[in-house]
């Protein structure tokens, strides 16, 4: 078995990168939700990113796993505070990226009716909307922002159902967590199973999901 330095296990670039390249020299595929759903592998890692409100920093990671000949999946929110889908810098970033051979799809909000009313059906429409006009394409998949304010794993399953003309998945299937796959999240800058090389090996197909705010090339305080 193959597995990254347990003094590297941590948040840094050098980490990441380092794990990533252990997981594909065990034998795994590191790949996009959409490269998995064209070509599932026996050792299959899907590799997803929420970015809740740094684009920017979700560049750099993209650049890393592209680096480490892997693909992933990013998924971007509407109603970030820290960048808006529709600016130059936004739209860049988005090219970028998927010139980098990863896919971009929607992080969906829950909650707004809590606040402004409404219907959450319809504000999820919006979002969807919003993110087809700002890039230009069908929507293709979409992770769940706070997956409790939206109903939980059954509302996206009854939006995946309503959007099926383009939509063909959502991360929180069950196709993509336990038993089927095992699942991992870096959520609040900690990994509650163990950092994610500490897998390499115990199970054949993973979902990891990053949040590319907790990591850094020297020290945390880059990102705040």
């Amino acid at each position: 078995m193959t597995t990254a330095g347990a003094e590297s296990q941590d948040f840094s670039f050098s980490s990441y990168s380092a794990t990533l390249k252990a997981y594909q020299a065990a034998g795994y595929a590191v790949t996009s939700f959409e490269r998995y759903l064209g070509d599932a592998r026996p050792l299959h890692l899907v590799l997803r990113h929420d970015i809740d409100n740094d684009i920017q920093q979700a560049v750099r990671i993209a650049r890393l796993d592209a680096e480490a000949g892997c693909t992933s999946s990013f998924f971007l929110r509407v109603h970030a505070r820290g960048y808006n889908l529709l600016s130059l810098p936004s739209l860049s970033c988005i090219r970028e990226m998927e010139e980098l051979g990863h896919e971009v799809q929607l992080h969906l909000e829950g909650g707004l009716n809590e606040v402004l009313g409404g219907d959450p059906v319809d504000w999820a429409e919006r979002q969807r909307q919003v993110f087809e006009n700002a890039l230009g394409r069908p929507l293709g998949g979409f992770s769940v922002h706070e997956p409790s304010r939206m109903g939980g794993v059954a509302a996206a399953d009854a939006l995946l159902d309503r959007w099926s003309d383009t939509v063909r998945y959502h991360a929180y299937e069950a196709r993509f967590t336990a038993p089927t796959m095992k699942y991992l999240s870096d959520s609040s800058g900690r990994w509650r199973e163990g950092h994610f090389a500490g897998w390499i090996g115990k199970e054949a197909r993973l979902q990891v999901l990053t949040h590319p705010f907790w990591w850094f090339e020297k020290v945390p305080a880059e990102n705040y």
